[in-house]
Formats: C-alpha cells, structure tokens, sequence
C-alpha cells in the first residue's frame, strides 16, 4: 500500500512539476520578489540626513505638494515606516494604473529626500497578483496556486514516504556529477517547500476570498462586520482636508498606533489608515481608522484585539502571505524561497529527462549484432 500510494505521489510530483513548472516559477520568482518590496525600498531610498533633533509636527501637507510638484501627478498612498526609521514613501499616480512615481520624505528632518524608480516593482506586483490583467487574472493566479499547493505538497509527501534521512537531506557535493541535480532539487526542495506550501494556500484566500471565508465558516464563525459609511455615488465630493488632518486624527484615534499604510481613494471617498499596535500579528498593522476625506473627521476605528477568532484567521492569511510577519529574516528566507523555484524546475526536469537519455544508448548496446549474410 506504501509503496503504491509513492508512485502516486510520484507520478502527480513529476507531472504536475513537468506540465506547470512553468507557471511555479513565474508564481515562485514573483513572489519572492514581492516579499523582498519593504526592504528593497528601504535600501533604494535615499539616507536620511542626521539631525541634531526631529522636528515637533511635520507640515505633510506641503510635503504631500511638493512631492506633486517634483512628479507632476498627485498623491495616491503613503507607506510608513518600520522600527526606528523615519522615511516615509510617498506613491503617486501615473496615467498607468499599475505603474506609480515614488517619493522619500523624511519626518524627522521634515524634508524630501528625492525619489526612487520603483515602477519596475510596480510591475512585478501586479503580474503576481493579477498577471497585468485585473480580476480576470487574479482568477488565473488562483488557479496557478493551486498547482503550486500541490506540487508542494506532493513533494514533501514524496520525500517522507522514501526513507527520509536528515544527515543526507540537505547534503551537495561540490563537484559537478550526475548526483547534482539529485541533490539541489531534494535540499533546495525541502526547505523551499514549505514556504511555498504556505504561499499558495494563502495565496488561494486572495484570489477566491468568498469561497475560501465560506469553507473556513463551517468550522469557525466569522461574523459580518459593519463598513464605514461612505458619500453618495451622485453626491459631490468636497476639496480633501489634506495629509495633516489625515494624520493627526488617525493619531488622535489610536493614540499607541503607527502609522504604516495611508490609502487615498478616488473620487474623494474616505481615507484609510492602517496602524500598528504593540501585538498586532501584521507588520502592517492590523487596525484602520477610517477618516473622511473632505472633512478629516474619524468615520471608523477597527481594531485587531477584539475580534472573533475567524476574522483573525481571515487576516492572518494576508498577512502571511505578504511575509508580514517574523521580520526581515523571515522575508529575506522567503524571498530565497521563491526565487529558487527556476533552480527546481530545471533540476527536476534533468532528473526526469537524463534517465531517459542514458538508456537509450544502453538500449542501442544492447541489441545483438546482425548476422552476416552467405555469400553464394
């Protein structure tokens, strides 16, 4: 039974790898990038200058219009900072919807820093997530998830079912030989695996978010949560209260809050401001107060620690896919994940294709010589 449930296994590892390697790289390789985008802005902005001490109150509201100016288009999302660093990112729109101009400003010398090209990631992002093709893509993303989830799985199950040995798991030669690319696929595999496994089953939750909620309320409750209000669609919005007011009454409304991620709509809808707080599970905050654009008055404040624990597993999977949470090892471990998914695929395809090569001379050899014919 053992031996026939591995050939199984075997056979969906193999095949799926072979027909949908493809597609896991492009999944695996873009997702690994994405995990790096925090520390990859960071590292791309510019420094910011030492100061003798931060200012008291930073004038947002003219760094949100000198950001304008430099750029030429308008404020679309503001992205904060982690720890003790004081940069923010400033996203501005472009003509394209996928592609934005991305300026640093720093809060504590209240000053612009200079901008970053960060489209290219832009880029990247929304082929992971959508393949550059909105709703109709993202379906296509779930759907390659899927193929990654199993593909993960069906090797982890492969390699428990064949006599693991942890001394060997993760052992390469350094030598180039017809073991190597035995080798990296299973220790690659092994720890790559795992994280993938995690990728794609998240990854399912973003993609099919009703479906996924639905099975997940047979188990556990998951209460239906009031939206804040929002201005009528035929009502006209008035002229934005502005960066400042944003800000200071997300503060005012959590008061032990960071600010992590401001979301500007459009249409002069209501803002929203994701914040941190000591326990939150996601590096970006589990809370948002939502402000009013127009007036800058609080509409909503929800908050992370009292919420049912279905709605905690709902925000968990975001956040674990997004790498937000283990710190900058872990996106660093998971950004490696993803990227090595081509070294899998081509390490896998060799293991499948060089066999085959080699028994065919074997077969040529083996045929018996052809006897001669008389001469009359």
């Amino acid at each position: 039974m053992k031996r026939g449930l591995r050939a199984l296994v075997r056979w969906t590892h193999v095949w799926l790898g072979l027909i949908g390697g493809l597609v896991i790289c492009l999944m695996g390789f873009t997702g690994g990038l994405v995990a790096l985008r925090p520390p990859l802005a960071s590292l791309l902005s510019p420094a910011a200058p030492p100061v003798a001490s931060c200012v008291a109150s930073p004038d947002w509201d003219r760094a949100a219009k000198a950001a304008s100016a430099i750029t030429g288009t308008e404020l679309n999302r503001v992205y904060g900072p982690v720890g003790s660093d004081t940069r923010y990112r400033f996203r501005m729109a472009t003509e394209d919807p996928i592609l934005f101009k991305h300026v640093i400003y720093d809060a504590c010398s209240d000053r612009i820093l200079g901008t970053i090209n960060f489209s290219w990631m832009d880029w990247t992002v929304d082929l992971h997530h959508n393949l550059l093709s909105g709703k109709t893509g993202r379906r296509a993303t779930g759907w390659m998830g899927l193929v990654m989830l199993i593909s993960s799985l069906s090797g982890l199950g492969l390699w428990l079912l064949s006599r693991p040995n942890l001394r060997t798991a993760f052992l390469i030669t350094p030598r180039l030989s017809a073991r190597t690319p035995r080798e990296l696929h299973r220790a690659i595999g092994i720890l790559a695996a795992i994280l993938l496994t995690v990728e794609a089953f998240t990854g399912l939750w973003l993609a099919f978010p009703q479906t996924m909620r639905g099975m997940l309320a047979v188990v556990v409750p998951i209460p239906t949560e009031a939206r804040p209000p929002r201005p009528p669609k035929n009502g006209t919005p008035g002229e934005p209260a502005g960066l400042t007011a944003w800000v200071t009454a997300a503060r005012a409304a959590l008061p032990d809050g960071s600010i992590r991620e401001i979301r500007l709509p459009e249409g002069g809808g209501p803002v929203q401001v994701r914040m941190w707080r000591p326990g939150d599970f996601r590096e970006l905050g589990n809370n948002v107060v939502t402000v009013s654009g127009s007036t800058g008055k609080v509409l909503n404040v929800d908050l992370y620690g009292g919420k049912a624990a279905g709605t905690k597993i709902v925000q968990g999977m975001a956040s674990l896919h997004y790498d937000e949470w283990g710190g900058l090892a872990f996106r660093i471990i998971a950004g490696l994940s993803g990227l090595m998914t081509p070294v899998l695929f081509v390490s896998g395809f060799l293991l499948w294709w060089l066999p085959k090569r080699r028994r065919v001379p074997a077969a040529k050899s083996a045929r018996p010589a052809a006897e001669p014919v008389p001469v009359a």
